[in-house]
């Protein structure tokens, strides 16, 4: 088969659009395709500017696009991510992606444009199986026809040969019945680092991943037996989509094959960034509807003390009972922490989703924020409960409690959840142990002798909204102690655990120091 009659079925069997055009934007020649995508006669869309293929807000701005890109034209994918839209004869906008190259013709520089339709991707299996059986009629039908087109073919020739060197992101390959290469082009060989004219005669499967040739090697012999074929590999990290159709002979045999491989790698990587997208708005959108689930049944409580109180403090006060009065503006301030505690996690822990909090090392004095963070838990004690706290005692590597390398904001939001969890979870008259060691890493040990955690619960306790079946009378959002781990996290420290029921729970944070 001449080269001149690949070319041309090359040229009228891509499923996607090719345009060539001069630097004037006027349309030298497009393929049948092109016809099908934009709904204009052949006749009427060749002498056609391009920039009447655009919807009508954006023909100006294509314009300078256009003639700047002529000014220094080069190789370039357009689509990926963006929402391109081409206007077709009946005026329906269509998304598209488009690959640009350029070429000389005559003495003058052509624009090869390849323009594929994407508003049916997510159905392009069962579309590839459709076209695929077309494109066998098609080329049946074509091959019996090439007789009464040698004339024209000869024409053309050259303008074909232009197109398959140029052929965007891709290859262009005719293998025989053995599976070598007897013919290739196309600008993917160059970015893959392949010499095109050293692999002629050169088994095609031999040069795929070893993973892909079984797979390969049959999908091409179903070819071979006259079906169309098309499958995808991934190859060095960039992903292809290979169509395979039969070449007839003069005969009706077949004795090679056409091979047109696609480098999709962008398509691909835009279609995974969307759905991480999507995954990440809905952990969002559940983290949200969690909240308000347990924030209406958590705010009632508390909201009803603050009510019920503010009517008492107003009876009190008629009756100038001071004692009273204290007792519950005590209990209005306990509720609005509560709540404040309560906003105050789920902030957090929305802002650590996002990524909005960041590590910042400073150097700071731990005693200091240590003892800063305890005066302020003490305000929240119950009746007899006490804080100790033992920083830097015995140990030689601890000056004031001096460090460097380490978040004190963080260590303050993890100190606070963890000595407002023990007061919480601990009765009257009890003890709760803040220990601060100072070495190459900086220990945390905070110890209480509260309700204790069911053996059978402990692996869930970091988990967001997880709440202790012995704990759920305990006012709580869940989220404090997966807030503690985010942040132990961000600095890239360990947390562990003891716990036993009715006896108390200690928390052992170790976080490494610069």
């Amino acid at each position: 088969m001449p080269i001149s009659q690949i070319y041309k079925l090359v040229y009228e069997i891509l499923t996607e659009a090719m345009i060539v055009a001069n630097r004037k934007g006027v349309i030298i020649e497009a393929n049948p395709s092109a016809v099908e995508l934009f709904k204009y006669p052949m006749n009427r869309l060749i002498g056609m500017n391009v920039d009447e293929l655009l919807p009508n807000a954006l023909r100006k701005i294509h314009q300078q696009h256009r003639e700047g890109y002529m000014k220094k034209p080069d190789k370039r994918s357009m689509g990926a991510g963006l929402d391109l839209q081409a206007q077709d004869a009946e005026g329906k906008l269509i998304p598209v992606e488009i690959s640009l190259n350029h070429a000389e013709l005559d003495g003058e520089t052509t624009v090869v444009a390849l323009i594929s339709d994407i508003t049916t991707r997510k159905k392009a299996e069962k579309k590839i199986l459709q076209s695929n059986k077309e494109l066998e009629e098609g080329v049946a039908q074509r091959t019996a026809e090439l007789g009464e087109a040698v004339k024209a073919l000869e024409e053309s020739q050259h303008l074909h040969t232009l197109i398959a060197q140029n052929f965007p992101d891709g290859t262009i390959n005719v293998l025989d019945a053995n599976l070598n290469y007897i013919f290739a082009e196309g600008k993917e060989f160059a970015r893959s680092g392949i010499n095109r004219n050293k692999i002629i005669g050169i088994n095609y499967i031999s040069l795929l991943p070893k993973e892909y040739r079984e797979h390969v090697e049959n999908e091409l012999n179903k070819v071979l037996d006259g079906i169309p074929r098309s499958f995808e590999i991934v190859s060095k990290g960039n992903t292809y989509i290979m169509s395979a159709v039969p070449l007839y002979d003069d005969e009706r045999g077949i004795d090679r094959l056409l091979l047109v491989e696609k480098n999709i790698t962008e398509q691909k990587q835009a279609e995974q960034d969307m759905i991480n997208a999507l995954n990440k708005e809905r952990e969002l959108n559940e983290l949200k509807s969690r909240f308000v689930s347990m924030a209406s049944h958590e705010f009632r409580t508390p909201l009803a003390t603050i009510l019920s109180s503010v009517n008492l403090v107003n009876r009190y006060a008629e009756t100038d009972n001071t004692d009273g009065i204290n007792k519950h503006v005590g209990r209005i301030r306990s509720s609005v922490r509560n709540l404040t505690s309560i906003l105050n996690d789920f902030l957090s822990l929305e802002k650590l989703e996002q990524g909005k909090i960041k590590f910042t090392a400073e150097e700071f004095s731990m005693c200091e924020l240590a003892r800063s963070v305890t005066e302020e838990i003490s305000s929240m004690t119950k009746e007899g409960q006490e804080i100790q706290l033992n920083c830097c005692s015995g140990s030689g590597a601890c000056v004031f409690g001096l460090i460097n390398g380490l978040d004190p904001q963080l260590i303050r939001n993890i100190l606070f959840n963890l000595l407002s969890n023990a007061v919480k979870y601990s009765k009257e008259h009890s003890v709760i142990i803040l220990t601060i060691e100072i070495g190459q890493n900086l220990t945390i040990t905070v110890e209480d002798q509260g309700i204790g955690i069911p053996l059978e619960e402990q692996q869930h306790l970091f988990e967001r909204f997880f709440r202790a079946k012995n704990a759920t009378h305990i006012q709580g959002t869940g989220l404090g102690l997966n807030i503690v781990q985010k942040h132990v996290d961000l600095m890239g420290g360990t947390i562990d655990f003891k716990s036993k029921i009715a006896e108390g729970t200690t928390f052992l944070i170790s976080l490494p120091i610069e």
